[in-house]
């Protein structure tokens, strides 16, 4: 993992934005890792990304610290776009989850320079790869909202 410097923070409010999204996929994960028991491939997939989306939650912890502020907290409880009751609807779920994951992280890239930019292309780049194995269609600009 790689931790950014303190000298290269782009706006905070990017930072708590990401942050927030991160406290979301976490949650998200941890709802749709339940539904996977007869899904062992798609298990060890849910417990990956709940690694990652962790590790990144608390590593823009320690950014928005850098810069001087407060980080946002995550809420009790997050509303899901979707019920999940089976396999298939948090397979829905986790592409969701990286979907959104994905326009954070190019927020972060239209925002950064240096490090931070390196760290947030790797992240986008992640979270597309990932969605991608829970079955999102290609796109030749993951994180770009489309019309």
């Amino acid at each position: 993992m790689t931790r950014m410097p303190a000298t290269e923070t782009p706006d905070v409010t990017v930072l708590q934005a990401m942050l927030a999204g991160e406290h979301a996929a976490v949650y998200a994960y941890g709802v749709l890792g339940g539904r996977l028991q007869t899904a062992p491939a798609m298990q060890l997939l849910a417990r990956e990304g709940y690694l990652q989306h962790r590790n990144r939650r608390d590593d823009v912890i320690a950014m928005v610290r850098t810069a001087g502020a407060e980080p946002v907290a995550a809420e009790v409880g997050y509303g899901l776009p979707v019920p999940v009751d089976d396999a298939v609807q948090a397979r829905t779920l986790a592409r969701h989850v990286e979907d959104r994951c994905s326009v954070l992280y190019a927020d972060v890239v239209a925002a950064a320079t240096g490090n931070m930019r390196e760290y947030a292309i790797a992240a986008l780049i992640d979270a597309a790869t990932r969605a991608l194995g829970w079955g999102a269609e290609a796109t030749a600009l993951p994180g770009v909202l489309r019309p």
